[in-house]
């Protein structure tokens, strides 16, 4: 897998640990920006795309474009994060690449589709409706105002809960794929993105090697900390004849950060549980309801088509702190329950009127107690400190979020990188 893109001995190598949504997009963001895209750039990880293990998380998500932040002023870099890749997969899914990275872009010669775009990439625009059940921030007043991003995404709008109601009575709601949940409250419509993991990780992972990318599948030590994975990293660069000079190292390692962070950094991780089943056939909307009534707030409900793969995403559920691997048969069977009574995704029931689970799985969401940490390691004085004579850049702790930030972090990742280019002496 080694590069076809020529190197000069004096280019600056930098090294990302970690090959989930987080660390291929830092790669794809340092490849294709005019600061950083001359630098070689080496993955170092354990698990890759194709891999299903629990530690490797990525791939398990069930998602779609939703902010998880708020107004506060704390949130606001985040906020850009969400928006700039809200900005940037549309703009990926009406263009195709613009940048030569990958044959088939519909750019060079070869058109294709949207729904062929779809399947190549691993996203696609779906609607979208979103209830709540419970009052919290987003719902105060009942119109919408609480919601930072109704200006960002596509075809917003507040729904009249009375009204749709009525429409399903009627039997119009079928028609329309709008069931409003017993229960619900207050409830939103927009223009979304969903993806399917496995597809666009293999996606990006393909492009970043076309790009120029470097990968090495293996695990580093981490019993000496980080110095000891600065270390180990440079041993195995040089026994590949890469030689064991790094100039700046990117941790995106999620919750394995915690094996080599040091105290009181790594008592913030903590893993954020979540269990989904996945079922046969594309749901036509994605669906959300959370604060269910009589429903602890780790509960929700979900339903998330996966474009171009022919497969839906039911779950699911929030657990902070729990680090339990094996399926809750008991909560799958509240999923399920609550998709039926909740009328979400019908079209996708067999004629015996049941759906066809193909799998189901549980991940571990990279959870931080002080939310994401995106910045470059420094000592105590608020100097760059250097690891065995490397810079380190962090970028971890996204928890829920990895994907619908992926792209405005990972920019950011870049930037801190250029920086740390231009005051090298």
């Amino acid at each position: 897998m080694a590069s076809s893109r020529p190197q000069s001995q004096r280019q600056k190598h930098i090294l990302i640990l970690g090959a989930g949504i987080t660390g291929l997009s830092t790669a794809h963001a340092l490849l294709t920006s005019h600061s950083t895209s001359k630098y070689k750039i080496t993955i170092v990880a354990t698990h890759t795309p194709g891999d299903f293990s629990p530690e490797y998380t990525s791939p398990w998500a069930g998602g779609h474009w939703r902010s998880h932040v708020g107004l506060l002023d704390a949130d606001a870099e985040v906020r850009s994060w969400d928006e700039r890749t809200y900005q940037a997969w549309t703009k990926l899914l009406e263009e195709g690449e613009d940048d030569g990275g990958l044959e088939g872009n519909g750019k060079g010669g070869v058109k294709e589709s949207m729904r062929e775009r779809e399947r190549r990439i691993g996203l696609g625009f779906r609607t979208c409706h979103y209830f709540w059940g419970k009052e919290g921030e987003e719902t105060r007043g009942g119109d919408g105002n609480g919601i930072w991003f109704r200006d960002v995404v596509r075809e917003f709008g507040i729904l009249n809960l009375e009204l749709e109601r009525k429409r399903s009575e009627d039997g119009e709601g079928d028609e329309k794929g709008m069931k409003v949940p017993e229960g619900a409250i207050m409830g939103m419509q927009y223009k979304s993105i969903c993806f399917d993991p496995p597809r666009h990780l293999s996606y990006l992972f393909q492009r970043v090697q076309n790009l120029g990318a470097r990968i090495i599948k293996t695990t580093l030590s981490t019993s000496s900390g980080l110095d000891g994975v600065v270390k180990d990293a440079k041993i195995i660069l040089t026994k590949i004849g890469e030689g064991g000079e790094i100039f700046a190292l990117i941790n995106c390692c999620g919750l394995s950060s915690r094996h080599f962070l040091p105290l009181p950094e790594s008592s913030l991780l903590y893993p954020i549980r979540g269990q989904t089943l996945l079922i046969k056939g594309e749901a036509k909307i994605t669906t959300t309801f959370v604060g269910i009534p009589s429903k602890p707030d780790s509960e929700m409900l979900y339903v998330v088509p996966r474009p171009g793969s022919g497969t839906t995403v039911l779950g699911g559920c929030k657990q902070v702190g729990s680090w339990e691997e094996s399926m809750d048969e008991s909560l799958s069977a509240r999923i399920l329950e609550g998709v039926g009574r909740g009328g979400f995704c019908e079209e996708l029931r067999s004629e015996k009127g049941e759906f066809e689970i193909l799998s189901s799985q549980v991940g571990f969401r990279p959870g931080r107690k002080e939310g994401p940490r995106v910045e470059i390691e420094r000592d105590e004085r608020g100097r760059v400190k250097l690891v065995d004579g490397v810079r380190v850049v962090h970028s971890y702790g996204h928890a829920g979020a990895g994907y619908q930030d992926s792209v405005g972090c990972a920019e950011k990742v870049a930037r801190l990188v250029a920086e740390l280019s231009n005051s090298d002496p």
